[in-house]
């Protein structure tokens, strides 16, 4: 997501030397500790030693799990209520409906990207049950993807990724 700046490129790596007060550095060490993807080594060069380490280590007795889901008989409908999920080409849009009750939409939430709308969601605290926030953020990307690309998006189906090869074939 990010360049270094003045940095040096080593196949697929960028470094960078830096000669930092102590200030600096803290907050070097910091930002890459906090870094989400993992991928900022500090290394101190004088001491030959790495201060923050991607490396990822497993451990030897890792518990591992198959993951299963049976939706008929595990779905639990959210006492909340249900969303009503399009997308508005037109508009290069994603849209979804809160309905408490049946068929009700009491609530309208509208973005471009699916982390602004989940996160607008949770902060509204709409819903509460995490299985149905991973619902909605399913959705969100699929109905995204689907924006993209052009292709239709129907809540709760698969894409249908071979509106592409159509549109392909056409050209």
């Amino acid at each position: 997501k990010a360049d270094l700046i003045q940095a040096e490129t080593n196949g697929e790596y960028q470094t960078r030397v830096v000669t930092c007060d102590d200030h600096t550095a803290t907050l070097i060490i910091e930002a890459a500790e906090k870094c989400p993807s993992n991928v900022i080594n500090v290394i101190d060069i004088q001491k030959k030693e790495k201060i923050v380490d991607t490396t990822i280590k497993i451990k030897d007795d890792i518990r591992e799990i198959k993951a299963e889901y049976d939706d008929m008989k595990e779905f639990v409908l959210d006492e909340k209520g249900y969303f009503l999920i399009r997308i508005l080409p037109e508009k290069k849009l994603i849209e979804i409906g809160f309905c408490g009750k049946r068929n009700t939409v009491e609530v309208k939430v509208y973005g471009t990207k699916p982390i602004e709308i989940y996160q607008t969601v949770l902060r509204e605290k709409i819903i509460e049950r995490p299985d149905h926030a991973a619902y909605l953020g399913r959705e969100l990307q699929k109905a995204y993807i689907a924006l993209q690309l052009n292709i239709p998006y129907v809540q709760d189906d698969e894409l249908h990724l071979e509106y592409l090869h159509k549109k392909e074939e056409k050209q």
